[in-house]
């Protein structure tokens, strides 16, 4: 087909109705470029931008047998699809951005809400479980859990090996998940 009869816009929009690749293909390369100018100009984002352009000429192309376009203004037609994809887009980011900010507070009203007794009652029970440990296993579990030292320091200044450390350690957790099991 001759690419010189595209250059008639009427028998352009003619043949891209007709689904002719070739003309489609003419389309993209006479106008892919300023609207991407465009539409970087419009967004401040040449990413967004090249995908808008994207998205513009899958729109033409997917409904192309109904394209109405009055005589010689098929660019501004194309430009004005193009920015009300940009639209579309930024409402949509808009919509998704008042959801999350509405799910956040709702968050923080329910964490708010939450009846802080039950966590009092269970930090109690942890530690009347950590109380009733042995006293050698006991230091050791609160040398590790609330001071935050390795087994290695533990074993150090407890005079230990490091294995008994571990001993302990094991001996500690398994007491207290099953202690506390019941109440989880």
């Amino acid at each position: 087909m001759d690419q010189k009869s595209f250059t008639n816009e009427p028998y352009l929009i003619q043949q891209l109705k007709k689904g002719c690749k070739d003309a489609y293909g003419y389309l993209f390369k006479l106008y892919h470029k300023e609207l991407c100018n465009y539409m970087t100009a419009i967004t401040g984002n040449p990413k967004l931008a090249e995908d808008i352009a994207q998205q513009t000429f899958i729109k033409i192309w997917d409904k192309r047998e109904k394209l109405f376009v009055a005589k010689n203004k098929l660019k501004g037609y194309l430009f004005k699809v193009a920015y009300n994809l940009f639209i579309d887009t930024q409402r949509k980011k808009k919509k998704e951005f008042e959801l999350l900010e509405k799910l956040k507070h709702e968050a923080y009203l329910d964490m708010a809400d939450t009846d802080t007794s039950f966590f009092e009652e269970r930090l109690k029970k942890v530690e009347k479980e950590i109380d009733n440990l042995p006293e050698q296993c006991k230091k050791v579990f609160i040398m590790s859990k609330r001071e935050g030292l390795k087994y290695k320091e533990i074993s150090e200044q407890l005079h230990i090996s490091i294995k008994t450390v571990e001993v302990h350690m094991s001996k500690a957790m398994k007491r207290l998940r099953a202690q506390l099991s019941i109440f989880l």
